[in-house]
């Protein structure tokens, strides 16, 4: 009995939430209200500094849905890590795009000249190309 009876009060309680979110979005009221996009920047930058975090060389930047992007040199992949999620729990952030980089200084391969695919374009095993295969029959 007492197992049937959280059933029923979870399910009075889903149904209670359930009407009130469509009476909400009846009304054309929104289901979040979105910070200025000025204020986000502010608290963002604020939340950074007050971590100790130099803003003076991360731009901020946020769309009017809270989606907050940061660019700029930072100094370590931990910085990157750091500063995203500190921007993250600022007021009014619902996402945060990330543009940081810092040099790491280890050796980065050249990239894969366009329209090749480094995996299937590669020499077959072999002393032989395949072109040389093919011309020797």
């Amino acid at each position: 009995m007492n197992k049937m009876n959280r059933y029923l009060v979870s399910s009075v309680f889903s149904g209670i939430l359930l009407v009130s979110g469509a009476h909400a979005m009846a009304k054309g009221e929104p289901m979040y209200d979105f910070l200025p996009s000025d204020t986000v920047v502010d608290n963002v930058k604020s939340n950074l500094q007050s971590h100790g975090v130099d803003v003076s060389a991360i731009q901020v930047d946020a769309d009017a849905q809270g989606v907050v992007r940061l660019r700029g040199e930072v100094d370590s992949k931990q910085q990157v890590e750091s500063i995203t999620q500190i921007a993250q729990q600022s007021e009014g952030v619902y996402a945060v795009l990330g543009s940081l980089r810092y040099e790491t200084g280890e050796v980065v391969p050249a990239p894969v000249p366009g329209g090749l695919d480094p995996v299937m374009d590669a020499p077959a095993a072999g002393n032989e190309t395949s072109q040389q295969q093919i011309n020797a029959q």
